[in-house]
């Protein structure tokens, strides 16, 4: 038996394949960096600029819009080239190098040029990646592949949060941890030049017209995808009902770190729950999480209340977002993955733009009530839509469910 089928062979029993491991390490120590900045930067960017809150907002949107239009382009790549870890290798790099340079920001201009160079990091790594994730395994491991991948990445989120209010504790300045934030990601690409990527056989990638185009079909699955997306808006939105309901700001990152641990502990379980029950059902039990979680933060109140929503909430990411890539995987040939993987993260990314700006102008015409429940419901009828559009984004001939 071949290295790369003993690999497959032993993930099918249970055991995940070392190129996945690693690249779950490399999302951990990537978003320990990223984490270490992100909770710090509204309090640093406040202190410097009096726009500070159109600056941020200026500053997320046009990431995201990098990030999107990059994903999918990064995906053709992927199908193109005959190796993926090269394209990996440079979207961890750009990422890691820009990033602790919010450090030395003095004009407007700057952090806006350095989140986007930090986004076009996660446009080009992020098809390639999920496409490796997708080779390294059989179909009846995808869901604990994605998931161990998804609960790194969060559980790298709190750990990132944590480490940044220990270094603050310890008396460091923002641009300190700013910098300290360059050693994890500097040891995340030391990780991705030991990531032996799995063979793939020849038809499995191609050139110019040899490619094997993207099913058609798979808009069916796509379109819920993006209305989901329209309703899932950022997290932050999260802190910023805790700080409606008075909580202090000190209470603030403790409660970020909460929402990381609920997704990190629950990821793996629930790609293992993927694989026995089939991706579909997870990814709809997900959606209702998530609509059931808005829904009743438009009416809790008080802090207490709305922290346990929060962590009820986490349980959403954990299901979905693991599941949704092993169901993507099951609906499209192998050559085509790597489009398939970047239309998936372009039109969420950009799905995920309309959802901050919807979201923001409900919060801010309304208030927030309607807003968590005009998202909330929209994700439900995202539910609906995906259970019945899936069977038509299926392959001919397929198991009842992914």
């Amino acid at each position: 038996m071949s290295p790369q089928g003993s690999e497959l062979s032993r993930a099918a029993g249970g055991r995940l394949p070392r190129a996945v491991v690693l690249l779950g390490l490399v999302s951990l120590l990537t978003d320990v960096s990223s984490e270490m900045i992100f909770p710090l930067l509204p309090a640093f960017l406040a202190a410097r600029f009096p726009a500070a809150p159109l600056l941020l907002g200026a500053m997320e949107g046009l990431s995201d819009l990098v990030s999107a239009l990059l994903k999918y382009r990064s995906g053709l790549w992927a199908d193109r080239a005959r190796r993926l870890k090269p394209l990996v290798l440079m979207g961890y790099g750009v990422s890691s190098l820009a990033r602790p340079m919010m450090a030395f920001v003095t004009l407007a201009w700057q952090p806006l040029l350095i989140r986007s160079l930090d986004r076009v990091g996660k446009g080009v790594r992020s098809s390639p990646r999920d496409a490796i994730i997708a080779h390294s395994v059989p179909e009846g491991a995808r869901g604990r592949a994605f998931g161990f991948h998804r609960g790194m990445d969060h559980a790298g989120a709190a750990l990132g949060a944590l480490v940044a209010m220990v270094l603050v504790a310890l008396g460091l300045r923002a641009e300190q941890v700013f910098l300290a934030a360059a050693v994890p990601g500097f040891v995340a690409l030391l990780c991705i030049l030991v990531v032996k990527e799995p063979e793939r056989a020849p038809e499995a990638h191609g050139t110019g017209a040899a490619l094997v185009p993207v099913p058609r079909r798979l808009g069916y699955y796509l379109a819920p995808v993006v209305l989901f997306g329209v309703a899932n808006s950022t997290d932050a939105f999260l802190l910023l009902k805790l700080t409606e309901e008075g909580a202090p700001a000190a209470l603030l990152p403790m409660a970020w770190l909460l929402l990381h641990v609920v997704k990190a502990a629950v990821s793996y379980p629930a790609g293992w729950l993927a694989d026995r029950l089939g991706s579909s059902r997870v990814v709809l039990a997900g959606w209702g999480l998530y609509a059931l979680s808005y829904v009743a933060l438009s009416q809790v109140h008080g802090i207490p209340g709305t922290l346990a929503v929060m962590a009820f909430y986490g349980l959403y990411h954990a299901l979905a977002e693991g599941a949704e890539k092993s169901l993507l995987t099951s609906l499209v040939p192998p050559a085509a993955r790597g489009r398939a993987f970047g239309l998936y993260n372009g039109l969420t990314g950009g799905a995920s733009l309309a959802a901050g700006l919807l979201f923001g102008a409900v919060w801010t015409r309304w208030g927030s009530a309607p807003a968590f429940l005009t998202a909330g419901l929209l994700a439900a009828v995202s539910a609906v839509l995906l259970a019945v559009l899936l069977p038509r984004a299926r392959p001919a001939v397929t198991a009842p469910l992914a």
